[in-house]
């Protein structure tokens, strides 16, 4: 009984050091003024912006501002402009990223990443997320999930560029 109550000690130990170093590894608040060059020092990032394209990490769910865009348009890296899905293919998973079915191929990468198959820009290597097959939220079976803070957009009609910061 004593052996199983200091293992279950040592266990929530464990757990509680894990989740403080995850706090302290995954520090994506913005209040803080720290931009990073990337792309020849033309381009900066948000630290919430590096953490998900250089570091490979990911927005919290249902937090991007481009999650609920239904504006006609492109989708471009970040990073490097490049177009990489049309508005045409978004549509609402309700997983809390955006999510698309089909990707401008020759602009996209596709990575073994695990499980998973990591998505990344084919011109600059930034990460935008992940794609899964066979769930059956389309036609295609395909679904391009997504970081928002990776992406920027630009409206078909006005051709303004929308940022998330």
């Amino acid at each position: 009984m004593i052996k199983t109550i200091k293992q279950y000690s040592f266990l929530i130990i464990l757990i509680f050091i894990s989740i403080i170093s995850c706090d302290e590894n995954n520090d994506t608040n913005d209040t803080n003024d720290n931009k990073y060059s990337v792309c020849d020092g033309t381009k900066t990032l948000s630290a919430k912006e590096y953490h998900v394209l250089i570091n490979k990490g990911t927005e919290l769910p249902f937090t991007g501002e481009l999650l609920n865009n239904k504006e006609d348009g492109v989708y471009t890296c970040k990073i490097c402009d490049t177009p990489l899905f049309r508005s045409e293919a978004k549509f609402n998973s309700g997983t809390g990223w955006p999510s698309f079915d089909d990707a401008i191929k020759e602009n996209i990468k596709l990575e073994k990443d695990g499980n998973r198959v990591e998505v990344v820009c084919a011109n600059c290597g930034g990460h935008l997320g992940h794609v899964f097959y066979n769930e059956g939220f389309t036609e295609k079976e395909t679904r391009y999930c997504i970081n928002s803070v990776s992406l920027n957009f630009i409206n078909k009609f006005t051709n303004e560029t929308s940022t998330n910061k």
